[in-house]
């Protein structure tokens, strides 16, 4: 208990440390146009931390050297260690007698000016109502980016001296990781440009992405520079190049990296002395005032020309997403959701916990993919939103994808839990018009996405996995679940009018799509045609060239959406991932473009859909067993938590005649029918002997198996979704999960025939991930089946099947809970802690391994119902084995 004490009280003197540091972070010493020092009820009100007990640490980081104390009513304190950072000075003294005597040595070390001497009272108190700064350009809408007084301070301040420098201002290069915003921050030099007078209102800014014409100098130079009539075959007529667009304003050229080298060269006339000509002119010198901007996401010594490399001056490199602080991640997190509010009109309340975890998961895409990422939240969102006709999107943890739940484990980390004090305590974030508190505070600009491709085939298979994924299904069964919903898709989509398709006016669809995306397009499905019989329809390869525009416009933007099951659509559809791979390669040959592998998944899903598009059959599934409704509930369960409506149910009131329910068994069999037979389900009895009767008299093929619980129901209807799968085989595979079913027959050590984990085992643990929002399934597993064995074992008493399952799911709930401190009341707390043959005490000593393995305190509440679980457990056992004696 001592060392806990003593841990917390070091985690809190940093605690108050970091707090301090930030807030000298933000006063501006040198102008001294507000508070000089903050008193210690201040910084402890911000942290929650009472005053007496924050200026004692205050007191002991003053001994350490690390603060500053300024005498006085209130004492004021200020982060020694942040002069020597930000001004290269090493301040001497920590002790001062009062305001005055800091500001006059801030003065003599030449950090203050002698103006602030005179430290008026109506001068220290400016901050409640500053003026704007004399600077013109300070306010400018550079400063106005999400991180300019912080992380991209010295960026912004590059840029601004790259537009004003005279006379027409230097060239640069923007250097970074895919989706920093390289393209956002090019773009915001030219409204700076603007804004400043240094470009005229409405002057050009011309993007050009060097990646389209990689590998055809020819074409790019035409491009850029624009051509003569006659200059190449199919030069009928003269074409102005970009350059000329972009005269008197901005050039933006993105992946400058992939611009090869001629291109380079030809740019050296224009960027030495601002002349150019067209391709194929030989006297026709032309001029062109055109400031250059370049981007490009590799090394500059390596990717460019060094001829090329010294005619641009200024290099700015922006910072990946992990570089950038917390707060500009919460803002960047605010803007996108609010964008999506303005696309949807429809209000969207971020819960807390959802916000702390986007706050703090892994996003190797950058601010790209933290918008991409949102944006599929939000989809999946509106999807619940749309079927429980809500008023409002919510998101909360179980929104969110497996990766991003499992980021709020994180929050223990010291310094999170600091900065979600002031941000992520405050409650859950509505989004809707009365917005500007907001924005206005942050003194921020929220810039609309020119991102606008919405309605492509990403969003029909990316919100139905959402979806089912929202349901709590394990990627494989998604996957194969939404098979079915594919081939719906195309059969309604795409088969109904086929007959009219080849009528479509290619020029009608040239208004959409550029005529070299259609011909990538034909040229890539040509080279598959005959794997896919027929299915290569031109509404296929119009659909396809519609996905491809779209994903041409998420490359640009530095867009990668990842497939969440990509080895399982390799390893299940081997074909179709085969043939994927061949469209990928065709598509890059012909557009000169690097494809992601992940689009392999989704084309090979696709590709797939087009093989069954024609034939939506699928066995049948019919629950029957005892009771008044022990199948329906059956039934009903495996429809929900697989999406479908499907599986049909059979119940036998116990007083009913076999012939009567053999009738209802045949008519039913009718209905349920697709021509690929029926899988009967049954409990006992007479049930088992029905499918040679129902068979013989319907002429539809039908088999039993005699086995019903709500595990092996799932997994039948699951399989049989499957659109390769037939009766036999799906008999087969339900007969080797036996083990799965009937636990009690068979060890917990059988492997499946691949050497994997036990059956048992992984579907248990998939069952545990569909319950847990953000916990790892296999770690909590393992744990706690420790913890039960080792509590059971002092007992004495074996473990069984069922309090394992009880215990497992119960506890890591608990868990979770633990985590987000939210804990369960137990009025018989007492009566069950002071039960002296109760297991509280021994399993408080077993569950501390789980309280340091996920830093959490359970309390005795909690494990209250635990004891009470495992004694009733025990209780029951010792009754049955007394009545077997």
């Amino acid at each position: 208990m001592v060392y806990k004490d003593k841990r917390y009280n070091i985690k809190r003197r940093d605690e108050i440390y970091i707090k301090l540091k930030e807030l000298t972070e933000s006063l501006q010493i040198n102008k001294l146009n507000n508070e000089i020092g903050y008193d210690a009820k201040y910084i402890g009100n911000l942290l929650n931390i009472s005053r007496s007990n924050t200026s004692r640490e205050l007191n002991r980081l003053l001994r350490s050297g690390k603060v500053i104390k300024i005498k006085g009513k209130p004492v004021l304190y200020l982060d020694k260690i942040y002069f020597k950072e930000h001004y290269n000075f090493q301040i001497t003294r920590s002790v001062y007698e009062n305001r005055q005597d800091f500001i006059n040595m801030l003065v003599k070390c030449g950090i203050a000016g002698k103006e602030a001497l005179l430290n008026k009272e109506s001068d220290i108190n400016k901050h409640k109502n500053p003026k704007k700064t004399s600077n013109k350009f300070a306010d400018s809408i550079l400063d106005s980016i999400i991180g300019a007084k912080s992380s991209l301070k010295d960026q912004i301040s590059k840029a601004k001296a790259a537009i004003l420098y005279p006379p027409n201002g230097l060239h640069t290069l923007i250097i970074g990781p895919t989706g920093v915003g390289k393209s956002t921050f090019a773009e915001m030099m030219y409204k700076f440009a603007v804004q400043s007078k240094v470009f005229k209102e409405g002057s050009p800014f011309v993007v050009f992405n060097c990646a389209d014409y990689a590998q055809n100098p020819q074409l790019l130079m035409s491009q850029l520079f624009g051509h003569a009539k006659g200059a190449f075959t199919g030069a009928e007529k003269e074409k102005r190049g970009l350059i000329e667009e972009a005269d008197g304003g901005i050039l933006f050229l993105d992946e400058i990296h992939r611009m090869p080298p001629e291109g380079q060269e030809m740019l050296f006339t224009l960027i030495d002395n601002g002349k150019y000509r067209r391709l194929g002119e030989t006297d026709n010198v032309r001029s062109a005032k055109v400031l250059i901007i370049a981007a490009t996401t590799e090394n500059p010594h390596s990717a460019l020309l060094h001829t090329f490399l010294r005619r641009i001056p200024m290099v700015i490199q922006l910072p990946s997403l992990d570089k950038r602080t917390l707060i500009e991640r919460f803002l960047f997190i605010y803007q996108f959701f609010y964008e999506e509010y303005e696309r949807l009109k429809v209000p969207i309340r971020l819960e807390n916990d959802a916000l702390k975890a986007i706050m703090l998961y892994d996003c190797p895409g950058n601010i790209g993919q933290l918008r991409s990422d949102i944006k599929l939240i939000c989809a999946k969102a509106f999807l619940d939103y749309v079927i429980e006709e809500g008023e409002i999107v919510k998101i909360s943890l179980s929104t969110l994808p497996q990766n991003v739940k499992e980021a709020l484990l994180k929050i223990h980390n010291l310094r999170d839990e600091i900065i979600f004090k002031e941000i992520g305590n405050k409650g859950d974030i509505l989004f809707s018009k009365n917005v500007s508190d907001i924005r206005d505070k942050s003194n921020i600009s929220f810039l609309k996405s020119d991102y606008t491709a919405d309605n492509d085939l990403y969003d029909f298979i990316m919100d139905n996995w959402k979806k089912f994924n929202n349901q709590g299904m394990s990627p494989e069964d998604i996957r194969e679940n939404i098979e079915s919903q594919i081939q719906s898709y195309y059969r309604n989509y795409l088969y109904p009018v086929e007959q009219d398709a080849d009528a479509i006016n290619r020029s009608v669809l040239f208004k959409f799509v550029d005529p070299y995306i259609l011909n990538a397009a034909e040229y890539a499905l040509s080279g598959i045609k005959d794997s896919f019989d027929g299915a290569i329809t031109q509404k296929v390869i119009y659909l396809l060239s519609f996905h491809i525009k779209t994903l041409l416009e998420r490359l640009k933007m530095g867009i990668v959406i990842s497939h969440p099951d990509r080895e399982s659509i390799a390893k299940s559809y081997k074909i179709a991932y085969e043939a994927a791979k061949e469209v990928k390669t065709r598509l890059e040959e012909r557009l000169n473009v690097d494809i992601p592998e992940d689009e392999i998944a989704f084309l090979a899903m696709l590709l797939q859909a087009l093989q069954y598009g024609r034939n939506n059959s699928r066995i049948g599934i019919l629950v029957m067993a005892h009771g008044n409704s022990t199948a329906s509930s059956i039934a009903d369960v495996a429809n929900r938590l697989l999406g479908t409506d499907f599986v049909k149910a059979l119940d036998m009131p116990l007083e009913e005649k076999p012939e009567v329910t053999l009738e209802k068994a045949i008519n039913m069999i009718k209905e349920i029918d697709q021509g690929k037979g029926v899988l009967m389900l049954v409990d006992m009895g007479l049930l088992r002997t029905f499918s040679d009767i129902i068979t013989d008299k319907t002429g539809i093929k039908t088999r039993t198996i005699e086995m019903v619980s709500t595990p092996i129901v799932l997994e039948a209807a699951r399989k049989a979704l499957t659109p390769d799968m037939d009766l036999d085989k799906l008999v087969n595979e339900i007969i080797s999960l036996h083990p799965l079913m009937n636990s009690d027959n068979y060890p917990d050590d059988i492997a499946d025939d691949t050497g994997n984990l036990p059956i048992y085992e992984r579907n248990l643990k998939r069952l545990l991930g569909q319950s847990l929002n953000f916990l790892n399934p296999d770690k909590v597993y393992q744990i706690l089946k420790d913890v039960l064995n080792g509590i059971l074992s002092e007992k004495n008493i074996r473990t069984e099947d069922d309090i394992w399952v009880k215990f497992l799911f119960h506890c890591s709930c608990m868990i979770e809970r633990a985590i987000r401190r939210e804990y369960l009341p137990n009025s018989d707390l007492d009566l069950i802690k002071n039960n002296p043959n109760g297991s509280f005490a021994l399993l408080k000593k077993h569950f501390e391994a789980v309280e340091n393995l996920f830093g959490i305190e359970i309390p005795d509440s909690e494990f209250a119902y635990v004891a009470e679980m495992i004694d009733t457990y025990i209780d029951t056992l010792s009754l049955r084995d007394l009545t077997h004696i």
